[in-house]
């Protein structure tokens, strides 16, 4: 169980302590990703007072994983390892070969070919007419077929092509991104909702499709985070680093995008 003090204290951007701790532990790792974390000085960083400018306040006034809300149904900081900290119950069953280091905000999951991150299937991941998936990923090495940023397989993903762009699965639709950087924190997301299937990156739109068909719930494999999602087991690794992921039961806004496009602590 993580503890209100514990959240506290670790998202207050990893205080001296956590720090010199995964200083340590991490030493040769060589994980150097750019963009940085988040600070030491502000002790209520998860709960983000203070909106980026051209943003509503009330869309960062609520806990990053708010485990009242009944629409979030995955979310991984990485604060405390590879662990689901939304209270829609999905349990993260496979955790191995994963580094943690520095992330766009405190700590990162750090991925490479042979790491598997993988949540059992859950009837909370079956979502239909409402979807959002979002992330900052960190890519470190260019796939040479495709990455998986996210995959619950037969329903929908989040995925790299091999042209270094972002793009969306929604059993049967797909909308693409730009071409991002390497090895910078880029925040993606892939929004539904029952008329459109939509990607955002970085906070702003960059692709919209009709979509007005509800997802299917038939995929039986769970969600793999970091990699393609296959009955065989999982392949199409991203290798690199993913920090703040969520999956939402519901369509977010453009303004809670740019919100969690923006956060830095």
């Amino acid at each position: 169980m993580i503890t209100a003090e514990r959240t506290r204290i670790i998202r207050a951007g990893l205080g001296v302590a956590v720090k010199a701790t995964l200083a340590l532990g991490l030493a040769t790792c060589g994980f150097s990703p750019a963009g940085g974390g988040g600070g030491d000085d502000d002790p209520d960083a998860d709960v983000a007072v203070d909106a980026p400018a051209g943003i509503d306040a009330d869309v960062t006034a609520r806990p990053f994983c708010d485990r009242e809300d009944p629409d979030l149904r995955l979310c991984l900081t990485f604060e405390e390892g590879a662990i689901d900290e939304a209270g829609a119950g999905v349990v993260v069953d496979r955790a191995a070969n994963l580094g943690f280091g520095p992330g766009r905000v405190g700590a990162a999951v750090q991925l490479s070919s042979t790491s598997d991150l993988h949540a059992a299937e859950s009837p909370a991941l079956d979502v239909t007419t409402a979807l959002t998936m979002e992330a900052f990923v960190l890519v470190a090495e260019t796939p040479g077929n495709r990455a998986g940023i996210m995959d619950n397989n037969g329903q929908w993903g989040m995925w790299l092509g091999s042209n270094m762009r972002p793009y969306c699965t929604l059993s049967g639709s797909t909308v693409s991104g730009p071409t991002i950087a390497m090895n910078t924190w880029t925040h993606v997301a892939c929004v539904f909702d029952s008329l459109t299937f939509r990607i955002h990156v970085d906070g702003a739109l960059f692709g919209t499709v009709n979509r007005q068909v509800p997802a299917p719930t038939t995929g039986l494999d769970g969600v793999n985070v970091g990699q393609d999602c296959t009955p065989a087991g999982a392949n199409d690794p991203l290798t690199g680093a993913m920090d703040e992921v969520r999956v939402w039961a519901s369509a977010r806004s453009d303004d809670q995008l740019a919100a969690a496009a923006a956060r830095t602590q």
